[in-house]
């Protein structure tokens, strides 16, 4: 099951810093401390900001907190990958072809933090994720991992771009851009597919895009030659699935009933993957909560979504999905289409 915004279990939100002596900007910017012995020379407006933001779930790390450091795409990809750790990333390029190598790309974290999200999602997404690279049968609950394990990668990657280029771009966060909350809060689809043939075991891209924080956002990881295109956004899938979604009526948000029909693909676009295996999951959970929801077939009471995939332009519902019988397409077919589908995502 889905941590569906609420959060992984054993972590609380913690403080923020609300307010600084002498800070002149409309609000407090956030400052991610990047590990690996990587030197990164923070901006002029990020530099003056005292305490570091746990990548994880949002809030300071105290001095005199345990803290570590989170690999936002995990040691154990590496491995898969066939142990690229000490291989220069191709996902973080700098000026004068500075770059960091995987196992540098890391931020820090509270312990409890990286502790609870090894133990409840990293360790069942591993399983999961080998399987798919090696071409096994995945089942539903498995999928439903891999959905939220897709959504930390997304999110903290974000924010990794951010550290290791300096904090260049300085944004206004709130807790729900930051992993912890973020999990399972929005719909959320994945494209697989593989590549005939590739350079690096290992690729990562469109991390340097924080275009997640305001709408539907989209991100890349290819392990071998596994292509995994995730895409994740609030109500992304009111179209596919006919469910309510906000709207503007008369210049002002109103909760809008949906047909409560199932359309063909998308609803409102159809993907340039189209040969691709496409999965889905609305998510709903809060919008549950507050009364917000009527029944639906793509949704269990609880608010989140059933695993479902398309199938001629046509979802249904899965309990698992064969990733020996993935499409294979050249390589730089397959890289234009999935950054086709990251911009438009």
């Amino acid at each position: 099951m889905s941590f569906g915004g609420d959060g992984v279990p054993g972590i609380k939100r913690s403080p923020e810093i609300l307010q600084l002596r002498g800070w002149e900007y409309p609000f407090i910017a956030r400052r991610f401390e990047a590990g690996g012995r990587f030197t990164v020379t923070d901006g002029p407006i990020s530099s003056k900001i005292p305490l570091t933001t746990c990548v994880l779930c949002g809030g300071v790390i105290f001095p005199d907190e345990k803290r570590n450091f989170e690999h936002p795409l995990p040691r154990w990809t590496h491995r898969i990958a066939g142990d690229v750790g000490e291989v220069k990333s191709s996902a973080i390029t700098l000026e004068a072809g500075r770059g960091p190598t995987w196992r540098q790309l890391e931020l820090a974290a509270h312990e409890r933090c990286n502790t609870a999200f090894g133990e409840h999602l990293e360790i069942p997404a591993r399983k999961a994720i080998s399987t798919m690279v090696g071409g096994g049968m995945v089942y539903a609950q498995q999928i439903d991992v891999v959905f939220d394990w897709l959504d930390k990668v997304r999110s903290s990657s974000a924010h990794m771009a951010t550290a290791f280029t300096g904090h260049g771009l300085v944004l206004d966060y709130r807790h729900t851009h930051f992993p912890n909350w973020r999990i399972g809060l929005s719909d959320r689809a994945a494209i697989f597919f593989r590549v005939e043939k590739y350079e690096e075991p290992l690729d990562l891209w469109d991390c340097m895009d924080r275009g997640f924080l305001f709408t539907p956002g989209a991100l890349a990881i290819r392990i071998k030659d596994l292509v995994i295109l995730s895409i994740s956004g609030a109500y992304l899938l009111s179209p596919a699935f006919g469910l309510p979604e906000p709207k503007a009526v008369n210049q002002q948000l109103e909760w809008v009933d949906g047909s409560g029909k199932w359309a063909s693909g998308f609803g409102s676009r159809i993907s340039r993957l189209g040969s691709a295996l496409i999965v889905a999951q609305p998510m709903r959970r809060q919008e549950t909560k507050e009364g917000l929801l009527s029944k639906s077939a793509a949704i269990t009471e609880l608010g989140d979504g059933y695993v479902h995939y398309l199938k001629k332009n046509r979802w249904s519902r899965t309990k698992r999905l064969d990733f020996s019988q993935l499409p294979k397409l050249s390589a730089k077919l397959g890289y234009a289409l999935a950054n086709l589908e990251s911009w438009n995502g």
